[in-house]
């Protein structure tokens, strides 16, 4: 949306209806492409000494309730191999697309400033405009550049752990890795959007804080 709205913004009209209509059509994907990764798990009860043995022996009645495979290992293998390319590759592969077109616009529109300077003395307020846009384009380019680090090596070993299930228990041993490399992507660039964008700031303080407040600051 961002590089259409740039690239050509006299020919895209995007309203709330709009937004509206592609939030929902994201949320139902996102439900059905999960569709085997929910048929594919289980909770299971099982005794403790099989996954606690440095705590129960064999002789222990102790249970424990564990996520084990239900449908079998073939829906496993497609669960992981369609987690990593729809919700790992594939986005990937789309942000990197879409930042080198940001980059191609920015550098062009760049250009185009650059000629106007050369024409003429005086720059409008419209300068001044495409100067913020085009520093809150780099800041998303960098945001999803930071991003296709963090979810590309995760989509790999998707991959890997749908073709050999050794990788699967690498991955669990990751998991906080994971994690911790996930939240602190969603915190750089909440933080990003906080210092780049007035118009995110003016989102988030009405959000956050009371109307009374908010139209005071405003």
């Amino acid at each position: 949306i961002r590089y259409i709205m740039i690239s050509k913004p006299k020919q895209v009209v995007v309203n709330s209806t709009h937004v509206t209509i592609l939030v929902w059509f994201v949320a139902l994907l996102v439900c059905l492409l999960m569709i085997p990764n929910y048929l594919t798990w289980s909770v299971v009860s099982q005794p403790a000494y099989i996954h606690l043995p440095h705590l129960y022996t064999k002789n222990s009645t102790e249970i424990v309730y564990w996520v084990n495979t239900a449908t079998g290992e073939r829906l496993e293998k497609i669960s992981f191999v369609l987690l990593a390319l729809c919700f790992k590759i594939l986005p990937v592969f789309i942000l990197i697309v879409f930042s080198i077109l940001l980059i191609l616009n920015i550098h062009h529109a760049r250009q185009v400033r650059e000629r106007l300077h050369h024409h003429y003395l005086y720059v409008s307020s419209t300068t001044s405009n495409s100067k913020r846009e085009l520093r809150t384009t780099r800041m998303l380019v960098f945001i999803t550049l930071f991003t296709a680090l963090v979810e590309f090596p995760q989509g790999l070993l998707f991959i890997a752990s749908g073709i050999d299930k050794s990788f699967f228990y690498l991955y669990s041993h990751l998991g906080d890795v994971w994690d911790m490399t996930s939240i602190s992507s969603s915190f750089i660039t909440f933080i990003m959007y906080c210092l780049m964008s007035q118009q995110f700031r003016v989102e988030i303080y009405a959000l956050i804080l009371p109307k009374c407040l908010t139209k005071n600051s405003i």
